[in-house]
């Protein structure tokens, strides 16, 4: 049966959650359904024109200087997506991140949609205000079902939310065992914003520390934030400024067909797509332990490295062991193959999101 489906996000800019609203779009399209992305703002220069004609774009992604700039901003979202999805009634909604959650759900209130949110990110660490999470703890319970990329965040969850409501969903990869053809280089790859979440000040201090830099490795950083200018300082500091470069937002494939390591350093995560995407390109991967959705795909010392949150001493020892160990590296790379068949098979898991309009 074909269904009328409205995918809601407050932005289609650079990030994870972009990957699963967009597959989500091209997978339900395919399927002949009747699609489309809403979202706050008005930025749609990465999407190609096929995909531009299902968008449709609110522009209300504005700063707000004052708390009451804030109100007013949100009251102007609620009020402008309340009469879109009250000319789309009996549709099947899909809400993703917190405030946008929060923002459907009071504009869905009251109509006959299907309302499905998505939590994509660590509940229990998020830096939320105090009014925002009140609101989620409000109006979480009065959405249809509410679904979570690692069971840490479910099991969160339900102290707000009945249980029968929470479903976990992880993360999907195309995953296709290739052969990489680029020739591999000494580059240990960081991608994320340059915001303290991400832990790239412990990445470059663990670099330092690991000293495998004197051996010609570099560490490349890919993303832009409020930090750059603060850890481009620091790499100024330690004298690394030829050994840690930082290249914006690129094309993340080439990056990780061309680099030997992969780590993510945060402090605190859901599920990474960047970590899955790195493992299906053969890239062995060191994660902290703060990034509880990650758990479901990396087992220490098989399909990856674990260590300590914000240790920099840890990461600095792991660094240096698998830099000199391409038996490690081997044994991580084919482990982290083996999860992603079983666990990250995309029909399985798009079947999964089915279910929530069809049950």
């Amino acid at each position: 049966m074909k269904k009328k489906i409205l995918l809601v996000v407050a932005s289609l800019s650079q990030g994870g959650t972009k990957k699963i609203v967009l597959d989500l779009f091209n997978y339900w399209k395919k399927k002949g359904h009747n699609i489309k992305i809403i979202t706050f703002d008005n930025k749609t220069q990465s999407l190609n024109s096929e995909s531009r004609k299902y968008i449709i774009r609110l522009g209300l992604i504005k700063h707000s200087k004052t708390i009451f700039h804030g109100i007013f901003n949100n009251l102007r979202r609620i009020y402008k997506l309340r009469a879109l999805l009250k000319e789309n009634q009996q549709s099947e909604i899909f809400s993703f991140i917190y405030t946008t959650n929060i923002i459907t759900i009071i504009a869905n209130l009251g109509l006959t949609n299907h309302l499905i949110i998505s939590e994509r990110n660590d509940p229990e660490f998020q830096t939320i205000s105090t009014t925002w999470s009140l609101l989620r703890n409000i109006f979480y319970r009065l959405a249809d079902k509410v679904t979570a990329n690692s069971h840490k965040a479910c099991k969160i969850i339900r102290n707000y939310v009945p249980n029968k409501k929470v479903f976990f969903i992880p993360n999907h990869i195309f995953f296709k065992k290739e052969r990489v053809k680029l020739k591999k280089k000494k580059i240990i790859l960081g991608i994320g914003r340059l915001h303290p979440q991400k832990g790239f000040d412990i990445l470059i201090e663990s670099f330092y520390l690991s000293k495998v830099y004197h051996k010609g490795w570099k560490l490349v950083i890919l993303g832009e934030g409020l930090q750059e200018k603060f850890l481009k300082q620091k790499v100024k500091e330690l004298k690394l400024h030829n050994n840690v470069l930082f290249k914006g937002f690129q094309n993340t494939l080439n990056w990780y067909k061309k680099s030997k390591i992969f780590i993510m350093s945060s402090r605190f995560e859901g599920a990474p797509n960047v970590l899955l995407e790195a493992m299906a390109t053969g890239v062995p991967s060191i994660i902290t332990n703060s990034c509880p959705g990650a758990m479901y795909y990396v087992k220490h010392g098989i399909s990856g490295l674990i260590v300590p949150s914000e240790n920099v001493l840890a990461l600095s020892k792991s660094i240096a062991m698998i830099v000199n160990n391409k038996a490690l590296q081997k044994k991580i790379i084919q482990g982290g193959f083996k999860s992603l068949k079983s666990l990250a098979n995309h029909k399985k898991i798009f079947k999964q999101w089915e279910q929530c309009i069809f049950t």
